[in-house]
C-alpha cells in the first residue's frame, strides 16, 4: 500500500484512469471490525475504500478522492460503495445470522447532494439491507462548512432510519451547539486523543468527550486502539466500542466473514 504523491501532470493521467476504475472492478472495499469493549466481540465494521491501480499499486482515498471530488466523479464512487457495502453486509447477516452494522463514510461533496437520500435508500433496498444496519459516517468540517443543508440532509437520511455517526471527534470544531444540533447517534473519537503522548492529558480528555457524548445519549467508537492499555483504560472510562490494530486489520470480505464464524464458534466451545 502507498500514499501517492502527484504532480499536476500525474493528475490528468490519474483522472483519466479513475474514469474506468470502477468499470474494471478496481474500486474496492476493505472492512475493519468495530469491536465491543464489554464483550471483545464484533458488532460491525468500517468500509474503507481503495484503489487498486493496475500501475501504481493500491491507493489510499487522500489519494483520489480530491480528483474525484474536483471532477464529478465521486457521484459515481459514492454510489458504488454504498451498493457494494449494503450488498456485502446483507450477505454477510444472511451468514452469520449475526446484528452487524457497516460504517460509510460520505465525502464533503457528497453531503452537499440531495439525491446521496435517495443513493442510501435505493442500495439498501436492492440488497434487503435493513436500514438500522447501516450508518453514514460524516466529520465536523463537513456539517460546519454548510450547516442549514447539512442539518437538512443528516434528519432525511435518520429518517430512513440509518444511523448517523460523527467521525474525528475533536479535530474541528468540537462545539456542543453543533453536537446537539445535529444529534448524532454516535461519536468516533479520533486516534490522536488516543495516541496522546501525555498519559494525564490523554485520560483527561477521553473522560471529558465520553461523558459528553453520554450526556447526550450518544454511544462512543475509540479509534487507533493500539495496545491492551488502551482497552483497559477505555473500559474504565465508559467508552463502549472500538476499532484498532489491536482489534483487526481492513480486511477482505472473505476475511471479515471467518472472523465473525470463529467468534461465533468460540463462544459455542
Amino acid at each position: 500500500m502507498i500514499s501517492f504523491r502527484s504532480t499536476k501532470d500525474d493528475t490528468v493521467i490519474l483522472l483519466e484512469d479513475l474514469r474506468k476504475a470502477i468499470e474494471r472492478n478496481e474500486i474496492t472495499l476493505l472492512y475493519q471490525p468495530i469491536v465491543s469493549m464489554q464483550e471483545r466481540n464484533t458488532v460491525g465494521f468500517e468500509a474503507l475504500v481503495r484503489w487498486q491501480h493496475p500501475r501504481l499499486g493500491t491507493l489510499m482515498p487522500t489519494d483520489f478522492v480530491p480528483i474525484a471530488e474536483r471532477s464529478g466523479l465521486i457521484n459515481q464512487i459514492s454510489i458504488h460503495v454504498l451498493n457494494k457495502a449494503t450488498a456485502d453486509f446483507a450477505d454477510l447477516i444472511r451468514k452469520t445470522e449475526r446484528d452487524l452494522f457497516v460504517s460509510v463514510n460520505i465525502s464533503s461533496r457528497e453531503l452537499l447532494r440531495h439525491d446521496i437520500v435517495q443513493d442510501i435508500d435505493l442500495a439498501l433496498k436492492n440488497c434487503g439491507l435493513d436500514a438500522s444496519r447501516l450508518r453514514i459516517e460524516v466529520t465536523e468540517s463537513m456539517v460546519m462548512d454548510n450547516p442549514e443543508h447539512s442539518t437538512q440532509i443528516l434528519k432525511r437520511i435518520k429518517d430512513l432510519g440509518v444511523g448517523i455517526s460523527l467521525d474525528d471527534f475533536g479535530t474541528g470544531y468540537s462545539s456542543l451547539s453543533y453536537l446537539l444540533r445535529f444529534a448524532f447517534d454516535t461519536i468516533k473519537i479520533d486516534k490522536s486523543f488516543v495516541q496522546a503522548r501525555s498519559q494525564h492529558e490523554r485520560l483527561v480528555v477521553l473522560r471529558s468527550i465520553i461523558a459528553l457524548a453520554h450526556s447526550l445519549d450518544q454511544s462512543i467508537i475509540a479509534e487507533g486502539i493500539e495496545y491492551e492499555s488502551d482497552v483497559t483504560d477505555l473500559l474504565q472510562l465508559g467508552c463502549e466500542f472500538a476499532q484498532g490494530y489491536f482489534f483487526g486489520e481492513p480486511m477482505k470480505t472473505s476475511d471479515a466473514l471467518k472472523m465473525v464464524m470463529d467468534e461465533a464458534a468460540a463462544q459455542k466451545a
